[in-house]
């Protein structure tokens, strides 16, 4: 089956093939990259207040929320803290490692029992 035609730079009308749109469904994805891992290390569970890692550790790594409630901070040059997201299930973070960011700019902490792939 073939959707809207568009013409070419040269006047030629050129069809391109619909493709079926699929929802990307996270919880699945996950799920699948975790099945080649080695057992009992993907997904992880982290308990309530406890720190998932901190600000300046390295970042090699994107973290998945399965399931729970996680709190991101940032701590400024002075020492104050700020609190920069609440996170909840089916959330992806700290992504920055994927743009070459070598070191966490915050700190996660567990607010709940939480479940997450990494």
């Amino acid at each position: 089956m073939y959707g809207s035609e568009h013409s070419s730079s040269i006047g030629m009308a050129v069809a391109f093939p619909v493709r079926s749109k699929r929802a990307f469904d996270p919880a699945a994805f996950v799920a699948t990259i975790c099945e080649g891992r080695k057992a009992g290390v993907f997904p992880r569970v982290f308990p309530k207040k406890q720190p998932i890692f901190a600000q300046g550790d390295a970042a090699d790594a994107v973290f998945y929320l399965w399931t729970g409630k996680v709190r991101l901070t940032v701590v400024s040059k002075t020492g104050k803290e700020a609190t920069i997201a609440i996170l909840n299930d089916g959330s992806f973070f700290r992504e920055g490692s994927l743009a070459g960011q070598a070191r966490r700019m915050g700190t996660a902490t567990a607010m709940t029992d939480s479940v997450l792939a990494y």
